[in-house]
């Protein structure tokens, strides 16, 4: 029974591990994107008073 409650406890820490892991990449994709969006709309908007002229 002790076997089974260190192996559950060793899954249950992987899978945390695992969790924060994709948390963080998460959070580093979102911050991409959102970079990945100001420089669209610089660029676009640059674009736009170009045409203007």
């Amino acid at each position: 029974m002790e076997n089974l409650q260190v192996e559950a406890n060793d899954v249950i820490a992987e899978y945390r591990e695992k969790t924060s892991q994709l948390e963080f990449d998460n959070t580093v994709l979102r911050l991409q994107v959102k970079k990945l969006q100001e420089k669209i709309n610089e660029l676009t908007a640059s674009k736009k008073n170009t045409a203007k002229k």
